[in-house]
């Protein structure tokens, strides 16, 4: 897990937690970019959305990989 003070990400420690609540959570929106960029750089994420309509299937694939993490990220 990773956690963000002030911008700067670091791991999370047993010290971030109090009992069992993660503190310092990340706002939703950097939650969910964060985790597309563990699988997705920025170029790579602009060139299938540049490219949806000639590779719809690499678009879906991505599509759905994001829309699983809004939907996991906004259960948090």
């Amino acid at each position: 897990m990773r956690i963000c003070e002030n911008g700067i990400y670091r791991d999370a420690t047993p010290q971030d937690f109090i009992g069992g609540e993660e503190v310092g959570l990340a706002p939703y929106k950097e939650r969910v970019v964060n985790r597309i960029r563990e699988r997705y750089s920025i170029d790579d994420e602009l060139a299938i959305i540049r490219q949806r309509d000639t590779k719809p299937e690499e678009f879906e694939v991505y599509n759905a990989f994001v829309e699983q993490i809004k939907s996991e990220e906004k259960a948090k």
